[in-house]
């Protein structure tokens, strides 16, 4: 109908936060196409985003109602026509939102059921017509993301009978964000993130997040997004330009994407060396944080902060807190079993020289962070400790576009005996960056192959990403 005008005013008022107005819209749909069952999916979608943002149950209650009505009045619409598009369109958009909501709920094979769904759907209209670009943003998150699935989900995957191939996900979801009509935004963000997450590709996803918070400026999570993405470029003063605006914004709907931008700021400065601001934010995350979500690493690293000052009775205590962290990501696996190991064995002076040392180098401060480790290098210290202060040196040559001597430290610190499993796991990845930054492309697979024969370390499933761009781009 004509009204579907209003759908896509509704979608730009929604994607910029302006959810009295976009509500009006879906409303007004409604009112006017009563059995249509657009109106009741699109309204059902800021539901689910504050849901997704803090658990809140009756959004999420308000979220199923409304796509059950839209599941119910797409089928009528599909009896009376079996090829319509668009009624198919909106199913394959209700379960993949659906699939969403139970992946926040934890609800994992209820997420693995209704992927399947989607999927079905989806396929289902780009076999009446391979033109519906709308249809292609799901099918290539889902190939994409099934692609890049832990180790740990494969008995799942291979059960529900789910595979997925990356290069086909990454062209559909191009094709959405060139093409699509209802999901081009969020096919643009989530290349954003695909580009900044997998790739690396910090210029190409700046593209989109810029654009995107151009068009929607009082959209909160493409300025966290950019905020996060300037912390990888180094631009740290942008960054905290981004959370701030998150923080002070007086939409008070997504509490928890503020906490988040809280936890940011608080990174920000513990990176920098301000251990003692640091721990200002750091409290207000764990004190007004409703999610288990990097609660581990924000203890650890305020334990750290304390310690660092002298205080070893608090810093002993934020490391044994150091477990109450979301125990599915890398960050808190890692501050749990750190904590754990700190709360019997507290750092000693070197380890916290290191510690300084490694955070000027994420800093973006790589040549004055090479003249500290390497004074570090210089004295007695154990091989734990020097093939980790390797590593670091080897990343930061590697920013500096010094390949060779990127090389020389990663290789080097092969040698040791006395080393993290995670150190040499990281160290083959490095070796292997650094000989494909020199053509070298034979000696790149091989060091891929050697990292992937490492398992159950540290930060295993952001490594099992890097090798697998690598991989990706040096087969492209």
């Amino acid at each position: 109908p004509k009204a579907l005008k209003k759908i896509s005013s509704g979608l730009d008022a929604l994607y910029n936060f302006q959810f009295i107005s976009s509500d009006k819209y879906f409303q007004d749909f409604i009112n006017l196409n009563p059995e249509h069952p657009a109106g009741y999916y699109f309204k059902s979608i800021k539901n689910l985003w504050i849901y997704l943002d803090n658990k809140n149950e009756d959004h999420l209650d308000k979220f199923v109602n409304y796509t059950d009505t839209a599941v119910i009045k797409s089928e009528i619409f599909l009896k009376n026509d079996s090829t319509d598009t668009f009624s198919f369109y909106i199913l394959g958009a209700v379960y993949y939102q659906r699939a969403v909501a139970h992946t926040r709920g934890e609800e994992y094979l209820n997420a693995l059921w209704t992927t399947k769904m989607f999927q079905y759907y989806f396929n289902r209209i780009v076999a009446i017509d391979s033109t519906y670009f709308d249809a292609y943003m799901c099918l290539g998150l889902y190939n994409f993301a099934v692609s890049q699935a832990p180790h740990s989900w494969r008995w799942a995957l291979d059960l529900t009978g789910i595979e997925g191939d990356k290069k086909l996900g990454l062209e559909y979801l191009k094709l959405a964000s060139k093409k699509g009509k209802y999901s081009k935004v969020d096919a643009q963000f989530y290349l954003s993130q695909v580009y900044s997450e997998f790739f690396l590709n910090f210029k190409e996803s700046e593209q989109y997040l810029k654009f995107l918070a151009t068009s929607y400026p009082r959209n909160l999570l493409f300025k966290y997004a950019l905020g996060n993405l300037h912390v990888k470029k180094y631009n740290l003063k942008s960054a905290e330009k981004k959370f701030n605006a998150v923080i002070q914004s007086e939409d008070s709907i997504f509490v928890q994407l503020k906490n988040y931008s809280i936890l940011a700021l608080g990174d920000l400065l513990y990176i920098q060396n301000y251990f003692d601001s640091a721990k200002y934010y750091y409290h207000t995350f764990l004190d007004s944080s409703f999610d288990h979500h990097l609660r581990g690493s924000a203890s650890l690293k305020l334990g750290l902060c304390y310690l660092i000052e002298g205080d070893t009775t608090t810093a002993k205590n934020y490391f044994e807190k150091a477990d109450e962290g979301n125990l599915d990501i890398d960050e808190d696996v890692y501050a749990k079993k750190r904590g754990e190991q700190f709360s019997d064995d507290l750092p000693d002076s070197l380890e916290i020289s290191l510690l300084r040392y490694e955070n000027i180098m994420n800093s973006g401060q790589f040549k004055a962070a090479i003249d500290s480790l390497e004074k570090l290098n210089r004295l007695f210290i154990s091989d734990t400790l020097r093939a980790e202060l390797m590593l670091y040196i080897s990343e930061a040559y590697y920013h500096l576009k010094k390949y060779k001597q990127s090389l020389e430290y990663s290789v080097g610190l092969l040698n040791f005996e006395n080393c993290e499993t995670w150190v040499k796991a990281f160290a083959c990845y490095y070796a292997a960056r650094a000989s494909k930054a020199l053509k070298n492309f034979e000696d790149a697979e091989l060091f891929i192959e050697y990292a992937s024969n490492y398992n159950n370390f540290y930060f295993e499933n952001k490594l099992t990403d890097r090798l697998n761009a690598l991989f990706y781009e040096l087969q492209d």
